[in-house]
């Protein structure tokens, strides 16, 4: 009798258990250390953002995702057509696509979202748009006013993230910080800048992009992006598995990580590149041959091993080495010389003074004001470069700030040197630091000259193919280096740690590491 109705009992609890709801069993939440670069986002709203956040990626869909093949597969576009000409596109639609608030994605709203983004900072992306024809539900023409061979690419960025177009409207300057909805595989559900950030899986999600194996839902719940600053506080936590992710891997963690059994590190292709901004309308920056002599005072070897563990390589251009216009001549790239940097100083009428440091014929010390984020990894390195100045007699004073103030002072114009760093893959990164109708952010060198305004225009808006447009951004390339309006430093790898519990998918295509490819990753 006792084993019936234990029998029974055993049943019983059974049948509760398969009762009980999915939301109800434990969760599964992955908490992921975001890049610190992005510790000063102010806003999700993809048309209107300047410095975007990793998760907009999981919050909405584009148009098209762009492969680590390099191949371009279908996002909300199914697919496309181009003429000959290269100046109409015709596009299909997904068909069955629903925003987070429950309205659908169709023609209207893809018109509407490519006229929208010409109001925002990044308009210059669909600059070559004409006008936007709805030829039915789920189809749509482009018409450009020229060829635009980077057109794919544009249309694959996180900056061309498509929004519900209802939500945007209904709640106007508020979408991006208290509303945030796109049709992606994650819903937002709670932000505290400068502590978390939180998204809840879409259940309705079937629609992945046309390189993710699972189509959707996504198999992990949540989503939880930590803000710490900190590197060895994220260190410690992704060893004490209280994170399972760590975007930029701290250089000098990158060794224990991988001594680690318990922990992996994930490199994918570099995308940045740090770099420091001479203001060039900040006297005595306002003279080439002084950015000549500071930029060839930097030594971007030095520092690629001294400060980054030569987990990277030294920068001599202004792009990411991966992009062929960054194939530029040597004699007009970027290279320590100090001798050269000596001579001219020399020539810009600076002479070394009593105790090392330059000083002009009205007896004016050569002393600039240097700006750094207060991050280790931009300390040190301001930190070097202020002692390998001192060698050709320049004096640096270093002010660390968070990343919203140094914004501040660029918009302000009140900085002269400043140590930064940028992620992008596209030569036209040039024309959003350097247009001379940016000045200050994010032009923050203040660069205004008709010759590089020109050759940017040529370069953007007169390409007929890729080689064309390579060749023309080269010519721009080229052109800037040798104003010296910036100091190229180094180009890092793009490191990731990797707790334990995050199970990844092999060969798996996403160019992010928390991008569309969380639809096939799981955690034990």
């Amino acid at each position: 009798m006792r084993k019936m109705v234990g029998g029974l009992l055993l049943v019983i609890l059974s049948a509760a258990f398969l009762l009980i709801p999915a939301s109800a069993m434990a969760e599964k939440v992955l908490y992921a250390a975001g890049d610190p670069n992005e510790l000063g986002v102010t806003t999700f709203n993809p048309i209107k953002v300047e410095l975007n956040h990793e998760a907009v990626s999981l919050i909405y869909d584009k148009l098209v995702e762009w492969g680590l093949d390099g191949n371009y597969y279908p996002g909300l576009a199914e697919s496309w057509s181009i003429s000959e000409d290269g100046l109409v596109w015709k596009m299909k639609l997904k068909q069955g696509v629903t925003f987070h608030d429950g309205s659908p994605f169709n023609a209207e709203v893809a018109k509407w979202f490519l006229k929208e983004m010409e109001t925002g900072p990044s308009a210059y992306m669909v600059g070559a748009i004409d006008h936007v024809d709805i030829d039915g539900p789920h189809a749509i023409t482009i018409h450009l006013q020229h060829p635009e061979p980077n057109m794919l690419f544009n249309l694959s960025q996180t900056f061309m993230a498509v929004p519900s177009m209802e939500a945007y409207k209904k709640y106007g300057e508020d979408f991006g910080t208290k509303y945030v909805v796109g049709s992606g595989p994650y819903m937002f559900e709670s932000w505290s800048p400068g502590d978390k950030l939180v998204l809840t899986r879409n259940p309705n999600y079937t629609w992945g992009p046309g390189f993710a194996k699972n189509k959707g839902p996504a198999k992990i719940d949540k989503v939880v992006y930590r803000d710490i600053k900190e590197e060895s506080t994220r260190f410690l936590e992704l060893k004490t598995g209280k994170l399972d992710v760590v975007f930029a891997l701290p250089t000098m963690f990158i060794e224990k990580v991988e001594q680690d059994k318990s922990l992996r590190v994930v490199r994918l292709p570099g995308d940045q590149l740090y770099h420091m901004v001479m203001n060039t309308q900040s006297p005595p920056l306002d003279d080439r041959l002084v950015r000549k002599g500071i930029a060839l005072a930097v030594d971007q070897v030095s520092i690629t091993k001294n400060v980054f563990a030569d987990a990277g390589k030294p920068a001599f251009t202004y792009l990411i080495d991966a992009l062929p216009a960054s194939k530029i001549a040597e004699k007009d790239q970027v290279r320590f010389d100090p001798e050269g940097a000596k001579a001219a100083l020399e020539e810009a009428g600076w002479t070394v003074g009593k105790d090392g440091i330059r000083v002009d014929k009205d007896g004016n010390r050569l002393t600039l004001k240097m700006l750094a984020k207060n991050e280790s990894s931009y300390r040190r390195t301001a930190e070097v470069i202020q002692a390998q100045l001192a060698e050709v007699g320049v004096e640096a004073k270093i002010t660390l700030l968070d990343p919203s103030t140094i914004r501040a002072h660029l918009k302000n114009g009140d900085h002269q040197l400043v140590v930064r760093s940028y992620e992008w893959e596209n030569a036209d990164i040039l024309e959003w630091f350097l247009n001379s109708t940016r000045l200050g952010y994010p032009n923050a060198a203040f660069w205004h000259d008709n010759e590089s305004d020109y050759l940017m225009q040529k370069a953007m808006t007169r390409s007929r193919s890729q080689q064309e447009r390579i060749d023309n951004f080269k010519e721009y390339h080229t052109y800037l280096l040798n104003q010296y309006v910036w100091a190229p430093i180094y180009l890092p790898d793009t490191i990731f740690g990797v707790g334990k519990r995050l199970v990844l998918s092999e060969g798996c295509l996403d160019r992010r590491f928390l991008g569309m490819g969380v639809l096939d990753y799981d955690l034990k």
